[in-house]
């Protein structure tokens, strides 16, 4: 979850991939479509991938209405495996997507990029889940993810302190920007490749962790 932009469909789109890897089964629900007019950004992907391949490795469902999305995200997790929620960018309309998912989740992964700004974000999201947890008593485990930043910069290790000084808990994986032509940012709409103790890899591996009992 997070602002739009924030590389979120692109990292669950390498994720699905390490975790069939993996062998953890999965499924994805693409909540990106805001109109239904045309598929979010994950679905696109696996739209534009080979028909004879395997697409991003687990299955991709467009999201139903946000009444329905606990129910079909719960019947549609694969025994011991994932169901897992692309979001569009943050809609604090408490008939949105983005509640719904809230309130359909065990885990939520705020992706920030490490700015003032984006932390104000963070701080509109975790005042969702305040909301939620009043109205159903229900409040999943929050894990903040820095994304997008530049590697050689000082800014994540100080926005990183700064979430930590509030006591939130952020992942030791983070997605740095990466614009090259076999970079994460250039990888919509193709195979996601996998390099085995990369920064994605990983998250994969951090994630499972998160969501274990």
């Amino acid at each position: 979850m997070g602002k739009g932009g924030g590389a979120k469909s692109t990292t669950l789109a390498h994720l699905l991939r390490y975790w069939k890897k993996m062998g953890i089964p999965a499924v994805a629900h693409d909540a990106d479509d805001s109109d239904k007019k045309e598929s979010g950004s994950l679905l696109a992907w696996t739209e534009m991938l080979p028909a004879h391949g395997d697409g991003l490795g687990s299955p991709v469902y467009r999201a139903p209405a946000p009444p329905s999305l606990k129910t079909e995200a719960d019947r549609l997790r694969p025994a011991h495996g994932l169901s897992v929620i692309d979001t569009k960018a943050w809609d604090r309309s408490k008939e949105s997507l983005q509640y719904a998912a809230i309130r359909a989740a065990d885990l939520l992964v705020l992706a920030l990029y490490p700015s003032g700004m984006e932390k104000f974000r963070g701080a509109s999201i975790i005042g969702a889940m305040d909301d939620v947890e009043t109205m159903s008593g229900h409040r999943p485990k929050l894990v903040c993810l820095l994304t997008r930043f530049n590697p050689t910069a000082s800014a994540a290790d100080d926005v990183r302190k700064e979430l930590m000084d509030e006591e939130l808990h952020v992942l030791d994986a983070a997605i740095p920007a990466s614009e090259s032509k076999t970079g994460y940012a250039q990888s919509f709409g193709t195979t996601p490749k996998l390099k085995w103790e990369s920064d994605m890899h990983k998250l994969a591996k951090e994630l499972l962790r998160e969501v274990a009992p």
